[in-house]
């Protein structure tokens, strides 16, 4: 197989982490405080040499798109948009009140990788079949740098099958990441994978 730089970026601050809502796909913006750290993380991606050949796949929701258009006023790459590598759908509880939300979710027991909080919501394992194919595409594509930018419930099950987790794994270990935060994997022409680092963020 080809060896490929892979580095995910987590969209930046959003409306709704600021006006107790959920995400989910629901189509929040970022904030004038967001896109000035989606700027700032296009300007550290240069060190990565993001502006030399990386192919970026983005989210179609207005939160990552806006934090690619910041990013690439340094790095110029055109985006390839995609709903497939949207945030986990919570069906009835896409961008609702908090308090609505937990109100009005199916109760749970304990993990199960098959419960959606409402009818029309994504399982963990709707969201990871969602995402299996694109993570294949990527993996066996030709692309040799490639920069994702998207989400955090998204990027953690993409990190996890970049460092070839099962699907079952997931109930014991996951990645978790905060808004603004930077992860890259290298794959060696053997396979074998490295992440150089996971969930980095530029401020605290």
């Amino acid at each position: 197989m080809n060896a490929k730089t892979i580095i995910t970026v987590q969209h930046t601050e959003s409306e709704h982490h600021l006006n107790g809502h959920a995400g989910a796909w629901g189509n929040w913006s970022l904030t004038e405080k967001g896109r000035q750290q989606a700027f700032e993380i296009g300007r550290w991606l240069l060190n990565e040499k993001c502006d030399e050949g990386f192919v970026m796949y983005c989210s179609d929701l207005d939160r990552a798109a806006q934090t690619a258009e910041e990013i690439n006023k340094t790095v110029h790459i055109t985006p390839v948009f995609s709903e497939v590598i949207r945030e986990v759908n919570a069906g009835a509880g896409n961008g609702k009140p908090w308090d609505w939300y937990d109100e009005h979710k199916k109760p749970s027991n304990g993990y199960d990788p098959d419960y959606r909080p409402f009818d029309d919501a994504d399982s963990d394992r709707d969201l990871w079949n969602r995402l299996y194919p694109f993570y294949e595409q990527i993996i066996e594509s030709d692309d040799a740098k490639i920069l994702i930018v998207s989400h955090g419930c998204t990027l953690s099950f993409l990190q996890a099958m970049f460092m070839r987790f099962k699907f079952e794994d997931m109930a014991g270990a996951r990645f978790n990441g905060r808004s603004g935060s930077i992860s890259k994997f290298t794959v060696d022409a053997n396979g074998r994978v490295t992440a150089n680092y996971i969930n980095h963020r530029l401020w605290e």
